[in-house]
This record gives C-alpha cells, structure tokens and sequence, in this order.
C-alpha cells in the first residue's frame, strides 16, 4: 500500500470499476487513514437489486442450508462434552469465546425442562432437537415425543443414542426435516410444540412466523408453543458493545468505535427477536389465546441469562390472569417490596419499569458510546460492579418466601434495560401471566428481527464485489472495506 494519500483520479478509478459491474447500481469511493497512519479506501455501494420487503424464499433456504452444513459438522466433528442428556458442544461465550462454564449449561437447561413440565405435557413435538440435551430429561414425562432437526448427523447420533436407552427408545420418533415442513405432523394432537435454542439460527421473523403458525396448529385446544432461549433484538446493539469491550481501543475515535458497534450489528449473523413479535403473531392468528413472556432464570450472570427469553403461546382456550385488577406498585428496593406483601398480602401485585441489573452496565455503556463519550468511559461502564437496579432472580426468591410466585418480563415501556414483574397469590398455576406489549403491532413480521438470511447475502456479494475488483485493479486501489448502502 502507498504511503501516500489516495487521489481523485484513484477514487474515481474505484467507483468505476464498481459502476461498470452489473451488481452495483451507484458506488462512492472515499479515503481516510488507519490508526497507524496509512491510507486505505472505503466503498460505499448501492446494490443493483433491492432486496423484498417480506419473503425471500431463495435467500432463506441458503441461510438455512449454510447453518446446515455448520451443525453437521459441529455435531459430526467435534468431540462431544457429555453423555446424552449432557451434550454441551460449541456453546462458547460470544465475551470470550471460550466454553462456557458446565456449571451454568446446566442451570441453563435444567431452568428450560422445569418451565417446560410446569405445563404437564403428555405429549411433546419438538423442532430442533439438537443433541437431546431437552429431549433426554423431557420424554420420560411423556407418552409420545416427537422430534425434528434439519441435522441428518444429529437424528443419526440421537438414534443410537436412544437404542440403549429402551424405556425411551418406545416413545420418542425422531425425524430428519427443516423446521417449517410439518409433513404428516397431526393437527390438534400435541400438547406442547418446543422449540429451545434453535429459532436464532432461522433466516428471518417472517420464517419464524411461518413455524409458530404451523406449530399452533399441531397442538390441541388449551396447549402452547413453547419458544425458547430468544435473543432479544432490544439488546442488540448494547450486547455488541459488551462483546467488542476492550477491542473498541483500537479505534481512534468514540466515531471510529460507535461505527464498529453498528456495523457488527448490521452483520449479526443470528436472528434476534422483539418479544412484541408473538404479540403481532397472536393478533394475526385465530387459534392463539394467551401469550406469556418470561426472562430466562439464572443465578449466574451470562450472555444467557441477561439477553435470553422465553415465549409462550398458547392456543385458546387457555387461563390467564386478569391484569387488569393487579395492583400497581413502583419498585423502590426489596425491603419496600417485602413490606408491602406481608402487610397488605394482595392477591396480585404488577411491578412496572425495574432496572434490570444484568444488563444495565451494558446498556449504559452502549449509550455512553453513542454519545460519543471517551471510550475509557464506555469500558469502565462495561465493568458488571457498576451496575445498579435489581437482579431478577431476587424477585423469585421473594416470591417462594412469601408464598407468591413471580414472572418477570420485559418492560411494557420497551426500554430494554427495564423489567416488568407480576407477583400472584393464591391463583391458578396454571394461568398464563399476559404479555403486555410496547407498541401498537401495526408492523410486518420482519420489522421485530433483524434479517440474517439478507445479512449472509449482502457478505456474500461483498466478497464477489471484492473478487471482481482484484481482477482488474492493482492491489492497492481494491477497498479495505465495502459497505452495502
């Protein structure tokens, strides 16, 4: 690379180069310095085609066939971490990269397969079973389990698995086929439809609505699809922060970093998912009755527990509490908290707008950032000691004490480091605890995710952009970064 600052007649050249393919509609070419002082090119390019508002089948099914081929391999390659039952393969910290803790893998299911028995289920049709780590402490509750992965490795592995596990092997079917393919799947038959840890690998909401739909069919009147272990798109760009940390150093500038912070948002290559999502999927959906959102439980304090969630939707006809008549309480700290429900022992009590401590830090630091704080700022921000609010978990503590149980939700305000809490007495455990959304549900499916199948096809036409352009420009003038406008 030169030393010396690009020229127009560069520029010019680039976006030339780049106009004259036919997958580009318009491109700008600019020029600026690398923290070490040298110069480099950036492209900004108009893709020739805009992509659909809505459904693009072809994109989608190369999404789904690329994390096909990622998880053959995952579960064909690599060594396995446990028994059946224990299989906790590839589950690193997107912080670390490294495994995370076994410990807190298994808090993490073992809170799943107590949410998911709550509901008594007999009989259980799970969509994307991976490596049983559901499945091995769930059917043994169950007349009939059926299960479904896109993995033929994974249905290969789990058979054998299950061929020395005889009081299993009777009830449990296992089928090779993509989630939304329901071929032969009874309807009005399941009394739990599960889908844990798998919708992130979906292309787009608008797929995912497709599965809930087809789901909800499969379950009989009073059952419930069970979506589990969601990223919340609300925390995106805060857990984008937390996960470049300390690298935001080697930006020159809080611009330099904020502009790291949302380009690898944009490039996210997982689904992420507004919880008002299964309230625009309720509304447009005859069979659906309640809808019940819940924080993941965890005493630990991972990526898991603070950006994860669960949904349930149940079909109608299903029980739920009447919010309606809740008292109102505003938090301030657990002692006011405990007062009040053993002096005035309400039957409901609805806590609005808590900080949420497991995330705080990260949202606060996420904001100092793109208000252009210091960057030592941002980092000491990102510290977890400097958090303040109250950990959600402590809800449930006080809730068992006091003879209440608690649900803790996402705050109807949207804001995405509050937390709403109900906390119910005497009432049927039964009932669902309604989700109360935060906006008016008058958007498309695809408004409340982000859109990893269109995001694997714009890298993909960036590495064919950049191909072309190494074939007819000097190694120089090819740009160090194209970014699709």
């Amino acid at each position: 690379m030169p030393t010396a600052p690009f020229d127009q007649a560069d520029l010019d050249r680039v976006a030339q180069a780049l106009t004259a393919l036919p997958q580009v509609q318009h491109a700008r070419v600019a020029s600026d310095l690398t923290p070490d002082g040298e110069p480099r090119l950036t492209a900004h390019v108009t893709p020739a085609e805009q992509p659909a508002a809505e459904r693009e089948p072809e994109v989608e099914q190369r999404r789904v066939d690329e994390w096909q081929r990622i998880y053959e391999w995952v579960y064909g390659e690599l060594p396995a971490s446990g028994g059946f039952g224990d299989n906790f393969v590839g589950w690193n910290s997107s912080y670390s990269n490294l495994p995370i803790p076994l410990d807190e893998m298994r808090e993490w299911r073992d809170a799943s397969v107590e949410r998911i028995l709550a509901h008594r289920p007999r009989r259980i049709l799970e969509i994307g079973v991976g490596t049983g780590l559901l499945m091995a402490n769930l059917a043994g509750h169950c007349e009939q389990y059926t299960a479904t992965d896109f993995s033929s490795t994974v249905i290969a592995s789990l058979t054998a698995q299950l061929a020395t596990v005889p009081e299993l092997a009777d009830r449990v079917e296992l089928l090779a086929r993509e989630a939304n393919d329901f071929t032969d799947l009874p309807e009005d038959h399941y009394d739990l439809v599960v889908i844990n840890s798998v919708i992130q690998y979906f292309p787009n909401a608008a797929y995912l609505a497709e599965v809930i739909t087809g789901a909800l069919r499969r379950v009989r009147p009073g059952g419930a699809v069970f979506a589990g272990d969601l990223r919340n798109l609300r925390l995106l760009p805060s857990f984008r922060t937390a996960v470049l940390g300390r690298g935001l150093l080697a930006h020159r500038d809080p611009a330099e970093a904020l502009a790291a912070v949302r380009q690898s948002s944009q490039d996210e290559r997982e689904l992420l998912i507004d919880p008002d999502f299964f309230a625009a999927v309720r509304r447009d959906c005859p069979q659906a009755g309640a809808l019940d959102v819940r924080l993941k439980r965890a005493e630990h304090h991972n990526e898991l527990s603070r950006h994860r969630y669960d949904a349930v939707l149940y079909r109608s006809p299903a029980p739920a509490l009447d919010l309606d008549g809740a008292e109102q309480v505003e938090f301030s700290g657990f002692e006011d908290l405990r007062k009040r429900l053993t002096e005035d022992r309400p039957e409901l009590v609805r806590v609005a707008s808590v900080p949420n401590l497991m995330v705080r830090h990260e949202t606060a630091a996420a904001q100092l950032l793109a208000d252009l704080a210091p960057l030592a700022e941002v980092l000491h921000e990102l510290e977890p000691a400097t958090a303040t609010g109250a950990d959600p978990e402590e809800f449930h503590r006080l809730a068992a004490e006091l003879g209440y149980r608690a649900a803790v939700s996402w705050a109807a305000s949207g804001a995405p480091d509050e937390i709403d809490v109900v906390l119910a007495r005497d009432s049927d455990p039964d009932a669902a605890v309604p989700y109360r959304p935060s906006g008016a549900l008058d958007l498309p499916y695809t408004a409340y995710g982000n859109n990893p199948a269109r995001n694997a096809a714009a890298a993909a036409l960036v590495t064919t952009l950049r191909g072309k352009l190494a074939a007819v420009l000097p190694p120089h003038l090819v740009p160090a970064a194209i970014i699709l406008d």
